[in-house]
């Protein structure tokens, strides 16, 4: 991939995150019971199905690769009890997460870091586990 086709994905993605998400959000309380701010299709079951997988040592240290608006990583920080590291490149797609889990309770054991997953600023072995959910759809 280009440079140039690079940022013309980077800019498409921005796009996506700067329109109002109400209508998503009403759809996904009639589905689900819920409104989690997806930006992908992994279900709830799915979410919890992840956390179970996991078996992390409680608090891991979870990366979220590409965390859009940040779903699932605020399951993983309320029902896991994990730090969620949020990363991604849209800085739109970040301070939706960061309400995301404002709005989750979980702040305090969450973070959002604008990167490209091929160059992460964090040490090696820093994370306990890897997710992402339709990342690399």
């Amino acid at each position: 991939m280009s440079i140039e086709d690079h940022q013309e994905l980077i800019e498409r993605q921005a796009v996506k995150y700067a329109r109002s998400i109400s209508v998503w959000t009403a759809l996904e309380k009639a589905a689900f019971g819920v409104a989690m701010g997806s930006n992908g299709y992994l279900r709830p079951d799915e979410a919890e199905t992840l956390l179970a997988s996991l078996a992390l040592p409680r608090p891991g240290r979870v990366l979220d690769l590409g965390t859009g608006r940040g779903w699932p990583a605020w399951i993983l920080a309320r029902e896991g009890g994990h730090s969620v590291f949020g990363v991604d490149v849209p800085v739109e797609a970040l301070r939706s997460a960061r309400d995301t889990f404002e709005g989750g309770g979980v702040e305090e054991h969450t973070f959002v870091c604008a990167a490209d997953g091929t160059a992460l600023p964090f040490p090696s072995g820093f994370f306990d586990a890897v997710t992402h959910a339709d990342v690399f759809c």
